[in-house]
């Protein structure tokens, strides 16, 4: 029976310390596939009015000939990045992929008012759709998918009608945190029960769990692939190439190929040792996973630390570059559901050091 290889990899920037070719040391492996998917984290844009933010990521356009020099054929846009540039930062961005053949799904333009995209390989249909956390008020004429699970769930449905296949990009989680949430265990898990084959995760710049479910195969996170691994906090040199073989009626097989990441924001193969290393850790973050032994008391104690630190940071460097409104963002932040829980588990985690258990 004929199969489709689709290739997932996590975050991509398109810039190095060097200017050297990003994905100069992978390519071969890359082209072993039929669809080869990348979350782009970047506008393609030199125009365009930069976010009021302290981390703003942004590209020439010229830079998209390293997608299609590395094979990729479609990319995620929905994303906390993808208006870095302002509207027509994210208009560009699009120019710039469709003008070299690359599709993308998460986000739509007037011009360009599809945010899904359909391949078929081999007799076999994938269609994929991508979605993002944290989106606020969009810019006229300009869409990126948040997460909302109705809506995901009634686009799956749809577009699994038209497709043997339909995988699901979500940009989503905490930033440099190892385990999903409970929360997005039961939304992966629901949306696979709609009608998703694939779940492809990105966004915690970590290598998250990844579980077979119900005939599908969630990636919590695929890490950072081409990125700068010590930005903002130190994140992990670690990555991964996902490959899934999809027949007509299923996923037939599925690997995941170690790569690390060099301090020139280069992936490459990972030597055999951290190769070893790093599938022996997705397979103990998995285990977590499906052995349900992730509750939301534990989850929130291993990641409020890091959490709170990170996002106070970014907040003082906000506040120093911008003035009053990011204070008072910061303010509002502070009293959020989220943080109320963050600090429950910063006072756990303390009394359980006290008391040495």
């Amino acid at each position: 029976m004929d199969t489709v290889k689709l290739m997932a990899v996590g975050d991509i920037w398109l810039q190095t310390v060097n200017g050297s070719h990003p994905f100069k040391h992978v390519r071969h492996l890359l082209k072993d596939k039929d669809i080869l998917f990348g979350n782009l984290e970047t506008a393609l844009s030199t125009e365009g009015e930069p976010a009021p933010k302290h981390h703003v990521i942004a590209a020439p356009p010229d830079r998209v000939s390293y997608l299609t020099d590395a094979g990729f054929d479609v990319v995620s846009v929905a994303n906390n990045h993808t208006l870095d540039m302002g509207a027509l930062g994210f208009s560009n961005t699009l120019d710039a992929l469709v003008g070299s053949g690359i599709g993308f799904v998460g986000g739509s333009t007037s011009r360009y008012p599809s945010s899904h995209a359909v391949f078929e390989r081999n007799g076999v249909q994938i269609g994929l759709l991508g979605y993002t956390i944290g989106r606020g008020a969009m810019p006229a004429g300009i869409a990126v998918n948040r997460l909302i699970e109705d809506r995901m769930v009634s686009e799956i449905r749809a577009l699994k009608r038209l497709c043997d296949h339909v995988a699901v990009s979500l940009h989503w989680g905490v930033e440099l945190v190892h385990h999903p949430s409970p929360r997005q265990i039961r939304l992966a898990r629901s949306l696979v029960d709609a009608g998703a084959t694939l779940i492809l995760g990105h966004h915690p710049h970590t290598i998250q769990a990844m579980e077979r479910y119900h005939g599908g195969l969630i990636a919590y996170s695929l890490g950072m692939f081409q990125f700068d691994p010590n930005w903002p906090h130190g994140i992990s040199h670690d990555s991964c190439i996902l490959s899934v073989d999809l027949g007509k009626d299923g996923i037939d097989d599925f690997s995941v190929t170690p790569v690390t990441v060099d301090d020139n924001f280069i992936p490459s193969p990972a030597e055999p040792d951290d190769a070893a290393r790093i599938l022996g850790y997705v397979a103990d973050l998995s285990g977590a996973v499906t052995e349900n032994r992730i509750t939301n008391r534990w989850w929130f104690e291993q990641i409020a630390g890091n959490y709170m630190k990170m996002n106070l940071e970014s907040y003082r460097l906000r506040i120093r570059e911008h003035g009053v409104l990011p204070l008072l963002e910061c303010g509002v932040w502070l009293a959020t559901p989220f943080c109320l829980q963050c600090y429950g588990g910063l006072l756990r985690r303390r009394l359980r050091g006290r008391n040495g258990t």
